[in-house]
């Protein structure tokens, strides 16, 4: 009974309580489904954006080796500093930013005041700024508000301008332009990805999601040997300077395995400094002249001809009428020699480069088995190297020829046609090799992270001489640096086999040859008897007194090979062992 009064007099209270209980169990339960069934993508998606973060991230590129593991070019990480100008910063927060810029970066003399002043959404305070070298900056950046660090890839060339054109660089957008960089951008390229990061309570990030991580470029090793490349570029340059030239050109190569030990072409640049070039003339730094300038060769090219005749079986001990100087024959006009000779045997129309000897040695073998000579030497073709931009040089077709007898004479002294210097160091490798054409090689290995192809097989074309075509010549170019027109090449040290060539060069705007302009080569396989290096120099346009061959471009090969005799010591020995046999 007293139960019952008790109830009633607390009933309203139990009913109003009981009623609370029930609506907020309804109210926690409606919220509860709002949160887990018709609002959980937001409210999911506000959980990952507080402790979660997306960035797009790229591999690393791939680097760069010469053939001795030196490293000509690879991804180094950069940073920039700057701060959002538009958004209201504390004169403390400005002053700290500054004065911490100038704690760390001492060496810098920017006015910093001023950047300030302008007003603009990204204001970049300091750049190009390698990680390594200011990583307590970055860290007490971090707590400076407004004051923001971005990273991003660099490429960075540690060999500066050695090798320029043959390496390329990469642009802004770190694609490769030129050179390897250009040709085996897809190789090099490393993929991107979308990487989760995770936050701090901070909202700070802290760590990535290893297993989303980007793949990383193929690491490549050229069969360039770097110090090689510093002789020749170095000479070049010295050359190019001494001879007051247009512009200069080189390329050294093993004629047994087609290999590329150097390449370089002369006005170079700084590869870490690409951008700093003229824009009307860039083009004109950035062009491998070895392998994308063709040019009439003149007197190297003599070497085909000789070939030719040799392997058809003429007669070497017969002699050649040289007309004093001056040839026309049934051709429309004469062709005339560098100095007026009387007779000379088949020997020595080679070694003293006679321009009408070398006409009469040609006028004893078929237009037809000529014309294949230099077909099969590989002229009028692109070699299919590596690189971009190569050249075929000209060759005209046979019918041509065959209308036009006089520019077929002119070929086999090397006029009225264009080679690249890429194919005339392979001609000279078939020279020196015993008869073999080969395949140029740029590429000594390319290296995955799960693999590595090595490319160490030489790859022989076909053959192009007759054994003992390639013998008598180890003889004949050695003579003509003895005793002939290359004297300016000869070394006490080691036995040279080489060439001259002088021609002149085709001026487009007036259609006819200069007067004034030619270019001087040299062809040059050393040591002679046992051949380890091929080379090919030319110096476009040196003043009108060096514009000899002889003159210019082979003392700037006896240098190349001086210096090269004190970085291989292998030469040396095999010379000392040479001499005691």
């Amino acid at each position: 009974m007293n139960d019952n009064r008790l109830y009633r007099n607390y009933k309203k209270r139990i009913s109003l309580f009981y009623n609370i209980i029930i609506i907020t169990t309804i109210f926690l339960v409606s919220n509860f489904f709002l949160i887990q069934v018709v609002f959980s993508n937001s409210y999911t998606q506000k959980i990952i954006n507080s402790t979660k973060a997306y960035k797009k991230v790229i591999g690393k590129r791939g680097a760069i080796y010469d053939r001795n593991n030196n490293l000509l070019g690879h991804t180094v990480k950069k940073c920039q500093f700057w701060t959002n100008n538009q958004t209201p910063t504390k004169n403390s927060d400005k002053t700290k930013i500054i004065n911490l810029l100038k704690k760390h970066l001492p060496q810098l003399t920017i006015d910093y005041d001023k950047i300030f002043k302008n007003k603009s959404h990204h204001l970049i305070l300091v750049d190009d700024l390698l990680n390594t070298r200011c990583i307590d900056l970055i860290k007490e950046s971090k707590l400076i508000k407004n004051f923001h660090c971005d990273f991003y890839n660099h490429r960075l060339y540690p060999y500066n301008e050695l090798g320029a054109q043959l390496i390329g660089f990469t642009n802004r957008e770190n694609s490769g332009r030129y050179g390897i960089e250009g040709f085996f951008d897809n190789i090099l390229k490393p993929s991107n990805k979308i990487v989760e990061y995770n936050k701090n309570s901070r909202g700070r990030i802290v760590s990535a999601n290893s297993l989303l991580q980007p793949k990383n470029g193929s690491d490549i090793s050229l069969t360039i040997d770097i110090e090689i490349q510093e002789i020749l570029q170095y000479q070049l340059k010295k050359a190019f300077i001494k001879n007051n030239a247009k512009s200069a050109n080189g390329i050294i190569m093993d004629p047994f395995s087609g290999e590329i030990i150097a390449m370089a072409s002369i006005p170079d640049f700084n590869l870490n400094s690409y951008k700093d070039l003229p824009m009307d003339s860039s083009h004109f730094y950035y062009t491998n002249r070895v392998i994308s300038e063709p040019y009439e060769p003149g007197s190297t090219f003599k070497i085909i001809n000789f070939a030719n005749a040799i392997d058809k079986g003429i007669n070497k001990n017969k002699k050649y009428y040289c007309e004093g100087g001056s040839y026309k024959n049934n051709y429309i006009q004469p062709f005339k020699d560098h100095e007026p000779f009387d007779s000379l045997s088949f020997n020595d129309t080679f070694i003293y480069s006679s321009n009408i000897g070398t006409i009469k040695v040609f006028e004893e073998s078929s237009k037809k088995s000529f014309y294949d000579k230099m077909k099969k030497f590989g002229f009028g073709i692109k070699t299919n190297i590596s690189l971009k931009g190569e050249n075929s040089g000209n060759i005209r077709d046979l019918k041509y020829y065959n209308n036009n007898l006089r520019d077929l004479a002119s070929a086999s002294i090397g006029q009225s046609i264009s080679v690249t210097n890429l194919q005339l160091a392979l001609a000279y490798s078939s020279i020196a090799n015993g008869g073999y054409l080969m395949k140029p090689k740029i590429i000594k290995k390319i290296k995955t992270k799960s693999d590595s192809i090595i490319y160490n097989k030489p790859n022989i074309i076909r053959r192009t001489i007759q054994k003992n075509t390639s013998e008598y010549f180890t003889t004949i170019l050695n003579e003509v640096v003895n005793k002939g027109t290359g004297k300016k090449a000869y070394l006490d040290e080691i036995n040279v086999g080489g060439k001259t060539g002088t021609a002149e060069i085709w001026n487009k705007t007036d259609k006819k040859y200069s007067t004034k302009n030619y270019n001087s080569s040299f062809a040059s396989i050393f040591p002679i008897k046992e051949p380890k290096y091929v080379m090919i120099v030319t110096i476009d346009s040196p003043k009108y007194d060096k514009r000899w061959g002889g003159e210019s471009a082979a003392p700037c090969t006896k240098e190349i090979i001086n210096n090269i005799l004190l970085h291989d010591k292998s030469i040396s020995k095999k010379v000392k062992k040479n001499e005691k046999a």
